[in-house]
């Protein structure tokens, strides 16, 4: 994994991990026949290039579309799918604006995080934070029209920064824009662990355990 946080997703503090991957990865390796040794974070593309060398054989969790360089895909086999997340649409009060398909997004200034990709891009003008918390910032203060942020992450965050729900820094929730499977990305050279994967995501979804470590990392509703 790389050791840039996405709360509560994967939080990384002082070398230390926490959030829904690092639990549904423990979770995981108890239901595996082979124990799963977690690699020491390292930055997106490096993390990206031990995993194309072999030296990282297993990367939770990401999107097919988040790893389609054609020397990612080569050696990649995907399981079945882990979990859904949607971006929402985020507004400082009385400015959204209709939305109903990406090109709604047409000429409009979004807030963004550096770095990331965005459904529906090639529409709107990037306005790129450091990181989510300044997105909304700058989105509560007006500076962008928009900012786009996972619905859960956006819950996370205005729960951990109060400032963020009252007074000049308020915001509100809009529309989903997009949702993307997440998935475990296996290297092929590890081919013979994929029903095990696939077979193990099935029983926690059977049995709840997924649904716990998220219900873990989901604030309390108003």
């Amino acid at each position: 994994m790389t050791n840039e946080s996405w709360a509560p997703y994967w939080i990384v503090r002082e070398g230390q991990v926490s959030g829904v991957f690092s639990d549904f990865m423990e979770a995981l390796d108890e239901r595996l026949a082979v124990d799963l040794q977690a690699a020491r974070p390292a930055p997106p593309l490096r993390a990206q290039k031990m995993f194309r060398e072999g030296r990282v054989q297993l990367e939770c969790c990401v999107s097919k579309g988040w790893r389609s360089a054609p020397e990612q895909v080569a050696v990649t086999l995907w399981t079945e799918p882990v979990l859904e997340v949607e971006e929402v649409l985020v507004f400082a009060p009385g400015r959204a604006f209709g939305f109903a398909r990406l090109e709604d997004l047409r000429g409009k200034t979004i807030a963004t995080v550096r770095g990331y990709g965005y459904a529906g891009s090639e529409y709107f003008r990037r306005h790129d934070s450091p990181d989510a918390i300044a997105l909304l910032h700058k989105v509560a203060q007006g500076r962008s029209q928009a900012g786009i942020i996972d619905r859960l992450e956006l819950a996370y965050l205005r729960h951990a920064h109060p400032e963020l729900q009252a007074g000049k820094e308020r915001l509100e929730e809009g529309p989903v824009i997009n949702s993307s499977e997440l998935r475990i990305r296996l290297h092929r050279s590890r081919a013979e662990l994929l029903p095990a994967l696939n077979a193990a995501i099935a029983a926690m979804r059977r049995d709840g355990s997924l649904q716990r470590i998220m219900a873990t990392y989901s604030p309390p509703q108003p």
